[in-house]
């Protein structure tokens, strides 16, 4: 009797929508062939890591979106960008090879879900 007493308040809130768990960042990474994915989803607020597992040098840049804006990434070094509120479309590419298009792509912020606990 007593475990149902106490689901109930949680099973109330489920059903309300109340928060739910905080994912982990959204990834995408710079390999010898090109950044993967191309082009992600995210919502405002959600944290996007670049990882560099390439042996050259690369550096995130966005014209529109400057929270993409990466320092060099060494080999094996990352970058943790938080995106601001949505919707946009944010293009990157790598600032020191800007003519390879295997390291551009896009970032897609929609709109809801900014900071931990912001509603749509």
């Amino acid at each position: 009797m007593r475990a149902a007493i106490l689901l109930l308040p949680l099973l109330t809130l489920a059903a309300c929508g109340g928060p739910g768990p905080i994912p982990a960042p959204s990834l995408i990474t710079l390999q010898p062939g090109g950044a993967s994915p191309i082009s992600i989803s995210v919502f405002g607020g959600t944290e996007l890591q670049f990882v560099n597992l390439d042996a050259a040098d690369h550096q995130v840049f966005s014209s529109g979106c400057p929270e993409l804006d990466s320092p060099t990434l060494a080999a094996g070094a990352s970058f943790t960008a938080t995106l601001g509120a949505g919707p946009k479309a944010c293009g990157f590419s790598d600032g020191l090879h800007p003519s390879s298009a295997a390291f551009q792509g896009s970032v897609i912020v929609e709109l809801g879900r900014v900071g931990h606990g912001g509603g749509d």
